[in-house]
């Protein structure tokens, strides 16, 4: 089946909202990649992330706990 067979084939379908979340979300995956999703996510957790700092880089204006 040529996939503008299948594509037309789907538009045709009558779904409820439920399944066409679960089609959308199965063709996102497919197209980005379970690799990609992660990367995205591991890169705005980093982003966003607390970050670990030493004392010695918690010195100057503003970076004591009154300061912030």
């Amino acid at each position: 089946m040529a996939l503008k067979e299948q594509i037309a084939a789907l538009s045709q379908k009558e779904m409820d909202r439920k399944d066409f979340l679960k089609y959308t979300g199965s063709v996102l995956l497919a197209a980005v990649g379970i690799t990609g999703i992660v990367r995205v996510i591991l890169s705005a957790h980093q982003q966003t992330g607390t970050s670990t700092r030493n004392q010695e880089d918690l010195s100057g204006y503003g970076m004591s706990a009154y300061g912030k």
